[in-house]
């Protein structure tokens, strides 16, 4: 059975010292894209280490979808899944931003299948099946409790090509 897809209708943003809830898609229509890509503060500061293109790994399968705009934001506070519980909004930073064009989506890869010409494409930190995955342990274990970091990496990873605007 697939694991649940992280909220895909709402997020959190800052607003002074709380957060306030945001529709994604008027998020991310006012950063010039059709979705957002979320990612934790240390991959986004990766970012800035990479050309063009872009290959980011989601954990199982992505609802991210080819020919769509996206726009690549960090993670403030990261969501999560209480056992029996809704999930915890994850808290972005709308002020930093990256956008880019998905060129292609791949869904349910094995780590052990992922290719070298993939990774040379990845974040700085992930350039290989164990640095991807550490961090799909990392950023996954806090959503899905329930699950032993061999049972995270068990599951296979989503692909998503990205073409990034000049930074």
């Amino acid at each position: 059975m697939p694991l649940p897809i992280s909220n895909s209708r709402h997020v959190a943003v800052p607003e002074g010292t709380s957060e306030r809830v945001v529709a994604i898609a008027d998020l991310a229509a006012s950063l010039g894209a059709d979705a957002l890509i979320r990612l934790h503060e240390e991959d986004f500061a990766g970012l800035s280490g990479l050309g063009r293109d872009f290959v980011h790994f989601n954990l199982e399968r992505t609802i991210n979808r080819a020919g769509l705009r996206y726009a690549l934001m960090p993670i403030l506070r990261a969501g999560r899944r209480r056992p029996g519980g809704p999930e915890e909004l994850p808290v972005l930073d709308p002020t930093r931003f990256r956008t880019g064009l998905c060129v292609a989506v791949r869904q349910g890869l094995p780590v052990a299948a992922v290719t070298p010409d993939l990774f040379a494409h990845s974040l700085p930190a992930i350039r290989d099946a164990d640095a991807l995955a550490a961090a799909l342990v990392r950023r996954y274990r806090p959503l899905f409790p329930d699950l032993d970091p061999a049972g995270i990496v068990a599951r296979g990873c989503a692909v998503t090509r990205l073409r990034l605007d000049e930074a």
